[in-house]
């Protein structure tokens, strides 16, 4: 059995030197991505593409070879063939009805149940010397297949199903499916980057296309909210190491930023604090390259996306840094990285993961200055970041098992508070003044999300305590985190249109 691939465009323009490196290495990563499987696998390389010979003519075992091959990134596209030898005595008779034939036949046998109720066309591409044309094959066999079902149609321009075959040489190659997919480069071409990660949609699809002009990547995570927070952006990074950068030994770097958020809320006028927050995350980024010799920092901003990514923003948060900072989505809208998480298999973690701008910031600030900036951060002792750093953690991702990466805990949903049950209020103070709760013959505390983890335990552990949040997730976070360190006591409190009601402040 055999595929033939296609490798990305952009190498082919390339010298013949240059280009002949990139396909060997190109070799190496498929043959390096396919070890695992127990099949004896051979990757030939010609001057303009790649052929996968196999010896399986079991399905599942292509399957698995199609799998592998699809998490190879630098793969344009691909074609899964069946070749055939057209015999010596066909090709020397000066009628080309025989060749015709069994062509024909070996269609048939693939497509023939294929083309019913569709229209089709069929596609020959020739190379060598031939006693008949590329379109007189076509009319032959389409003809052929069109006597079987009359409700098959030959439509030349967009049919539902496009047969092609090569004929090249003596040998005949059947393409029973192409598979199109994502490109890049198949070498290290690229040094070290540190890629700025979160929960969301769009830090993935950055990493991945900073990955796609292979630059060595390591993960860097800013830990808001606790473990939970952690875990899940750790199991994603896994994720996309595992199937597309298992060749780089890639590092996941933590820093816990709970007690910097903590300084932001209590002490910066609101409208700043996200720009600072991204501020933060490039000062201590640009401190780990320069110290660990990374050559860029990447983050996935798209220009005018949110509130900190407007031209003038995003001008002030760079100054932050004397690292070069790439932004690979800067011109992509919302719905085109969706699309590629769908591509790389990252859009169901990230349908499930909250964003937090809307918790850090109320009304956010579109056209900062950074005279304001530098004022809001004089109310900061920055020695809270070398705290954050020298707290850092390291972990190579190889060393990460699946297993560990599970959320053991499980957390229960009120919607009615019962006796002995206290409701405890996570949002800011800001919030709680603009929306505060009422809930009668209840009990309700008001502990800032940043300080549940630190006043919990001071609490009467008799009694049990319902998380409430605008946004519920933070309260799952907290209370996750709260479970894990031995609490058994807590719930997430919700609101149903009926029992209950929010009613707001004057």
């Amino acid at each position: 059995m055999k595929i033939i691939i296609k490798p990305f465009s952009e190498i082919m323009i390339k010298s013949k030197f240059v280009k002949k490196q990139y396909l060997k290495n190109l070799q190496k990563n498929i043959l390096r991505n396919l070890k695992e499987l127990e099949l004896k696998i051979e990757v030939v390389v010609f001057n303009d593409k790649l052929e996968v010979n196999y010896n399986s003519e079991n399905e599942n075992d292509k399957k698995e070879i199609i799998k592998k091959l699809k998490f190879t990134i630098w793969i344009e596209n691909f074609i899964d063939v069946q070749d055939f030898q057209i015999e010596d005595d066909f090709l020397k008779d000066e009628n080309p009805k025989r060749v015709f034939d069994f062509v024909f036949q070996k269609a048939k046998d693939f497509y023939l149940d294929k083309i019913k109720n569709k229209s089709f066309c069929v596609r020959v591409k020739r190379s060598w010397i031939h006693n008949f044309t590329s379109i007189d094959l076509e009319k032959y066999i389409w003809w052929g297949l069109k006597k079987f079902w009359e409700n098959a149609n030959v439509k030349l321009k967009n049919p539902d199903l496009e047969i092609k075959i090569e004929v090249k040489d003596k040998k005949i190659f059947l393409v029973k499916e192409k598979y199109q997919w994502i490109w890049g480069y198949p070498v290290w071409t690229q040094d070290k980057v540190l890629s700025l990660i979160s929960w969301g949609f769009d830090s993935w699809v950055s990493t991945f296309k900073m990955m796609k002009r292979w630059c060595k990547i390591d993960f860097l995570f800013f830990n808001l909210w606790g473990s939970a927070h952690e875990l899940g952006v750790k199991q994603v990074s896994r994720y996309i190491w595992k199937n597309f950068w298992m060749w780089y030994d890639s590092r996941f770097i933590t820093i816990p930023f709970e007690n910097v958020i903590k300084e932001l809320l209590e002490k910066v006028d609101s409208r700043f604090r996200w720009i600072l927050l991204k501020r933060y995350f490039l000062k201590i980024a640009d401190k780990l390259a320069k110290k660990h010799w990374y050559l860029a920092i990447v983050k996935g901003d798209s220009l005018g996306q949110v509130s900190s990514q407007t031209l003038k923003n995003m001008n002030v948060i760079d100054k932050a840094s004397d690292t070069l900072v790439l932004r690979p989505l800067i011109w992509d809208d919302k719905q085109e990285i969706i699309s590629i998480t769908k591509k790389i298999w990252t859009h169901d973690f990230a349908c499930n993961m909250p964003e937090y701008c809307g918790v850090i910031s109320d009304k956010p600030a579109t056209w900062a200055s950074l005279e304001q900036i530098l004022e809001q951060e004089e109310k900061i002792d920055e020695k809270i970041l070398d705290e954050a750093i020298e707290n850092w953690k390291i972990e190579f991702l190889k060393k990460i098992f699946a297993e560990n990466l599970e959320w053991k805990q499980e957390i229960e949903i009120s919607y009615l508070p019962a006796w002995n049950e206290v409701v405890i209020d996570i949002r800011d103070e800001e919030k709680i003044k603009k929306n505060p709760i009422h809930l009668e013959n209840t009990e309700i505390l008001q502990i800032p999300f940043f300080n549940i983890n630190n006043e919990f335990w001071k609490l009467d552990q008799s009694k049990t305590y319902l998380f409430y949040c605008d946004e519920w997730i933070l309260s799952k976070l907290h209370g996750l985190y709260l479970k894990e360190k031995g609490f058994k006591n807590i719930k997430i409190f919700r609101f149903l249109k009926k029992g209950c009601e929010v009613k707001s402040g004057e």
